[in-house]
């Protein structure tokens, strides 16, 4: 299992050429759409799930990005509390 912040890392890398991939799949399901029949609700439906589902993928990216910035920022925050307490400690014993 990948840790957050490898997700976010893999997230970062993959993301620009993602978001062209994800803009160029959007308007060609979007054409399609707007081509059919409009008594053809099945494809209708299949396209509105295929849109549905590729605004998951991009929610979950954005996702991982965020979760990774949180996580590498109370990580830092918890590293800075603790050098604190060590030089606090520090400086009580040798006063």
């Amino acid at each position: 299992m990948k840790t957050v912040e490898e997700k976010a890392h893999e997230a970062k890398q993959a993301l620009p050429i993602l978001k062209h991939a994800f803009i160029d799949i959007r308007e060609g399901l979007v054409r399609q759409l707007e081509v059919i029949p409009l008594g053809d609700k099945e494809t209708q439906h299949e396209i509105t799930l295929m849109l549905q589902l590729l605004k998951r993928v991009e929610t979950t990216l954005n996702k991982y990005l965020q979760d990774g910035s949180v996580e590498k920022y109370q990580r830092k925050q918890e590293e800075f509390i603790q050098k604190v307490k060590r030089q606090s400690v520090t400086h009580s014993t040798s006063a």
